[in-house]
């Protein structure tokens, strides 16, 4: 080959040498693409930075809590200055999640933004209750202390935070740890951080001797509502797969139910009832409701799950000699059991909600309390009222998944996820 500069010489093919110089051209292409000043380029974490953000303007754009001289009058704006010590701690938690979502590597903040995000839940009321205390010194017996939309922004942008940092450590035991010391700082706020002070604790220590009565009934309306539902709307989604006359007129009828108000349906219930000798206000009246609500989404989920049923399966089930029934409870039905479980999840936080509205009918639960708060002009007492509903449809969610992760087969929850 003669003689060639030391520079052009290679070893091996022409063809491998070619290879080679290719390769090193495409990786300094993505080292230039990727690398700034020699370091790994940093990806916002969009998600964190957004609850920073948002914890970040409930601490400095708006009220972290009111003063009222009594329990019905407007309040009056008080900063995050207010708590303390532990409001300053609350803006500090929320800048360093904010600088940690934007100013870091992404292998290093994830324990980091769970962390924060736990912290800033943690401390929410031990915060609240510490305003509570410093804003009640020398005030009169009626005067109150209100949770300020600045603590309900910080707490929302504490939970995106955490759910950000949760999101990429997979089952990272550092998850149910940080939820039970959460847990467990929210209970001990009661005793030694001065909730009690708040216009909300006043409000149950009030209400306390039928506030648990008031939860119980709330569970039973929804609870039999979605026990109905389901009794009902599994069959119905299964016969609305196998035949398309029923399909329509079962998809179209649960629909346009979907569409009523509730308390227009409650109203138009009262005459039925009464023609045939059953009373129209009441539980009854109440649960028949809730259990129409509640079909919809289990009807269709349950269509959806088994006619979505793969071909394939069916035909192996066929080749092993199962009869229709047998196909539907041990192929079909395994398969479908994802969505018809979504379906349940969904009506339960459903029924849930509308449960407040059957109030209006003497069935009782957790609505009037809502309702009466809203006539006196009490937020306290509406909040009384509305935050338990939501507790317990934060827990309806949960248990169902959980039902659903024991319940539902691995193969088949791994092909879910895959989809």
């Amino acid at each position: 080959m003669g003689w060639m500069p030391p520079s052009l010489r290679v070893t091996g093919s022409p063809r491998k040498a070619l290879s080679n110089r290719q390769a090193g051209q495409g990786g300094a292409i993505v080292r230039n693409m990727t690398v700034i000043s020699g370091r790994p380029a940093r990806r916002v974490d969009r998600v964190a930075a957004f609850g920073a953000v948002v914890a970040l303007a409930g601490c400095l754009l708006v009220p972290f809590a009111e003063f009222r001289a009594n329990r019905i009058v407007s309040g009056a704006p008080e900063p995050l200055s207010s708590a303390g010590t532990a409001g300053w701690l609350l803006l500090a938690l929320a800048v360093a999640a904010f600088g940690l979502s934007v100013a870091f590597r992404p292998a290093w903040r994830g324990r980091g933004i769970l962390i924060l995000g736990a912290g800033l839940v943690a401390l929410m009321p031990w915060a609240l209750g510490f305003a509570a205390v410093s804003l009640l010194i020398g005030a009169g017996s009626p005067a109150r202390v209100s949770i300020g939309s600045g603590a309900w922004l910080v707490m929302l942008g504490g939970a995106i935070i955490w759910f950000a940092g949760a999101r990429g450590l997979g089952r990272s035991r550092l998850k149910p740890v940080l939820a039970v010391a959460v847990i467990g700082l929210w209970v001990s706020s009661a005793v030694f951080g001065g909730v009690p002070e708040l216009s909300l604790a006043r409000e149950y220590a009030v209400q306390s001797t039928r506030f648990w009565g008031l939860v119980r009934e709330h569970l039973m309306l929804s609870g039999l509502g979605l026990a109905f539902g389901t009794l009902i709307g599994v069959p119905l989604g299964a016969l609305a797969s196998r035949n398309n006359l029923v399909r329509s007129a079962t998809l179209s009828v649960v629909g346009v139910i979907q569409t009523v108000p509730s308390l227009a349906l409650l109203g138009l219930l009262v005459f039925p009832l009464a023609a045939v000798g059953l009373p129209g206000i009441g539980t009854l009246p109440a649960t028949i409701a809730l259990t129409l609500y509640a079909l919809l989404p289990i009807v269709r989920n349950t269509y959806v799950g088994l006619a979505g049923v793969d071909e394939g399966a069916l035909d192996a089930g066929r080749g092993m000699g199962m009869s229709k029934a047998q196909l539907l409870l041990r192929v079909e039905a395994p398969l479908a059991l994802p969505l018809v479980l979504e379906g349940v999840r969904a009506a339960a936080v459903l029924v849930i909600g509308i449960a407040a509205v059957t109030a209006f009918v003497g069935a009782g639960g957790l609505g009037i309390l809502v309702f009466q708060g809203w006539g006196q002009q009490a937020d306290d007492l509406t909040l009384l009222g509305a935050l338990p509903m939501v507790a317990l449809a934060l827990f309806a969610d949960l248990a169902i998944r959980g039902v659903a992760s024991v319940a539902v087969s691995p193969g088949i929850r791994q092909e879910e996820v895959a989809r």
